[in-house]
């Protein structure tokens, strides 16, 4: 008897009996594999690539264009120029953002964009530093934890007083915005929770956080900064590149935080959204304390 008779009559002998059981002990390795094959379910076919999905999306001679155009620009690597006119890219991408999420409202100048991102090479350069940075984050945020949990419990008195004296500043910061607007201009306003915020970024797991995300969204990184603003308009929240400067800029700076910055952006949507400084008057006379 061969090592296999010895593991297959003892598969055999656990999983069956009978007759059935004598048919399949009399099997040699061949034979085996052949049952043991018919026994598979067969494997799901593979879902279509992209460009394959938005040439079937948009049919016709036109699919056919745009599933050529998106494989020599993805799969082959070719420059933009290479790859096809700039209409027929542009096309393209915004078909494949529509499919890769639904209502994703890639605009013509977004795509114009991104095929520029990829003309110069910068998107795979931001690609990589993205990565990097959180790959960075990964290997920060354990040792990080380990050394901040120790000495949190000691540092909850810190806490307490940094929310105190934020929140004895917080009415006076509000009067002072509400008095700039309502005198028809808005400066750079105060940042409330400093405090607070200097404490956060004590802990060396919130300060490798903060600069991973700072990384990820600075002016440098347009890929990222793009996907983001798409993610977000996609979801109803009104960022604009601005906002991400706020937020690069002042809280997440963690040696300096500020939220002036976007709490200056924050008071811009809101005028914006509520047609102009009159349709938030009434608020800011309320708030001028």
């Amino acid at each position: 008897m061969t090592g296999f008779d010895g593991l297959w009559n003892a598969a055999v002998d656990r999983l069956s009996a009978g007759p059935l059981g004598d048919h399949l002990r009399g099997l040699d390795f061949p034979a085996a594999l052949a049952v043991l094959g018919a026994g598979q379910a067969p494997a799901a076919s593979q879902a279509p690539e992209l460009p394959d999905q938005v040439a079937a999306e948009v049919g016709g001679a036109e699919g056919r264009q745009l599933r050529h155009a998106l494989e020599q620009l993805f799969v082959a690597r070719r420059s933009p120029g290479e790859a096809g006119s700039p209409d027929v890219l542009i096309r393209a991408l915004r078909v494949g953002g529509s499919l890769v999420r639904p209502g994703l409202p890639v605009t013509t100048e977004e795509a114009a964009q991104v095929l520029e991102l990829l003309r110069s090479g910068e998107f795979f350069g931001d690609a990589a530093a993205t990565t990097s940075a959180v790959i960075q984050l990964t290997h920060q945020l354990p040792r990080a934890l380990v050394r901040d949990i120790p000495r949190t419990v000691s540092r909850l008195d810190e806490l307490g007083e940094a929310l105190v004296r934020d929140g004895a500043e917080a009415f006076r910061h509000i009067s002072e915005i509400a008095a700039d607007l309502l005198d028809g201009r808005l400066g750079r306003p105060p940042s409330p929770l400093v405090n607070t915020l200097r404490w956060l970024y004590g802990h060396a797991a919130a300060a490798a956080v903060a600069e991973a995300v700072r990384r990820v969204i600075g002016r440098d990184n347009e890929t990222a900064r793009l996907a983001i603003l798409i993610y977000a308009r996609v979801h109803g929240i009104p960022l604009t590149p601005e906002g991400l400067d706020a937020l690069h800029d002042g809280p997440l700076a963690s040696r300096d935080p500020d939220l002036g910055p976007v709490l200056a952006a924050g008071v811009r949507v809101l005028t914006t959204r509520r047609g102009g400084e009159q349709g938030v008057i009434g608020v800011l006379r309320r708030l001028r304390l």
